[in-house]
This record gives C-alpha cells, structure tokens and sequence, in this order.
C-alpha cells in the first residue's frame, strides 16, 4: 500500500506538495523525496517527529546516527503509523530550522507503473532557501574621478602639498614684483628724457 502526505511549510500553509510513499520505504526516502520536491540542497542534518494533533513533537528519527534515537534509513514508515491521519513535524538544517508539517491524506492502492517515492501534487513556489547577501563593492571601485582639472591654473591642481602650493605663490609674487619693477623703470627713463628736452630749450 501507498500512503499520500501532505507536506506544508510551517510559515506558509499555502505552500506545500503531497507525497506519496510505499508503506515498505523508509523515513530517509521521505527526506529525500520532500527535498526534491522543494528544491533544497539535501546537505544539512533533518528530523522527523512523531506528533499529536496540536503539532507537539513526541519521538524523533534522526538521519544522522545519534545515541538512544531512531534512524531514518533503519526505520520503515509503516512501523510508526499509527493513525489514519498520522502527523509528524519535520525539521531541516538545525541552523537555519526549516520547518514542515506533515499529515497523512490517506492511503491509497499501489501503481505498479509508478516509482515511489514520488510527488503527487505540487502548489506555490517554495521559498529560498539560501537568501541572497548584499555584496559590498570593493572601496573606491565606484568613484571616478576627472583626469582633466577643473582649474584653469593646473600647476595649482597639481600641487599635493602646502609647501608646493606656497612655492607657487611666491613664483607668481616674483613675477609681478618684476613686472612692477619694468613699470618704474620706464616711468623713469620717460621723465629723464623729458628733462633732457626742456633743457635744450634754454
């Protein structure tokens, strides 16, 4: 005999799918048929608990061997059902604690053209289950910056020091000193012609 599951996301009832099992298969089919179904990467460690009708866990089958536990690959479905509508909580990955709720539909004559496990019925997407990380861009990878100077005067532009910059300065300073300097010194030579012409009056 076949039995048919519903298997639900514990936050998102909308979201599940229905399995279904051969009576003669073991709770490790179970966890690997339910990853398959949801697309998960089956990497992580998972659990089966028995459950009452108000989804508290009684006895656990583990997948990985563990001291005083059941083991899923050594426990066979039919040894732990014992209701029409048997229920068990199932958990995966301890860190990020997916969990699921899983009640028995019904049982159901087996197809012989089929291949069991299997998954029957399929409704919404199941959700991430790796959420994707902000990436950081690398410091200074997004600034640009103009190869051109802004200023007109590019010798200030480029300047990277106090001192360059004062250098400058004064540079400029000594040329209009120079400047002023030629201004008198024709000023100068005006007047003392000047004088030369009016004493040639006399």
């Amino acid at each position: 005999m076949v039995y048919r599951f519903k298997v639900t996301f514990e936050d998102n009832e909308d979201v599940y799918r229905e399995i279904e099992i051969k009576s003669t298969q073991n709770f490790e089919d179970f966890h690997n048929v339910i990853m398959q179904s949801i697309g998960f990467d089956n990497m992580h460690d998972a659990s089966f608990f028995i459950s009452d009708d108000y989804w508290r866990k009684g006895e656990e089958i583990r997948l990985k061997p563990a001291e005083g536990k059941r083991q899923m690959n050594k426990c066979k479905m039919a040894l732990l059902i014992d209701d029409p509508h048997q229920k068990f909580v199932y958990t995966y990955d301890p860190k990020a604690v997916w969990t699921f709720l899983i009640e028995l539909l019904k049982i159901v004559p087996d197809d012989a053209k089929a291949t069991y496990p299997k998954c029957a019925k399929s409704v919404g997407e199941a959700p991430k289950q790796h959420k994707a990380s902000a990436v950081v861009p690398p410091v200074g990878e997004e600034e640009e910056f103009d190869e051109e100077p802004h200023s007109d005067d590019e010798a200030y532009t480029h300047a990277h020091s106090e001192d360059e910059t004062a250098l400058l300065e004064g540079e400029e300073g000594e040329v209009e000193e120079t400047e002023e300097e030629e201004v008198h010194d024709d000023e100068a030579a005006d007047f003392e012609a000047g004088a030369e012409h009016e004493g040639d009056d006399f």
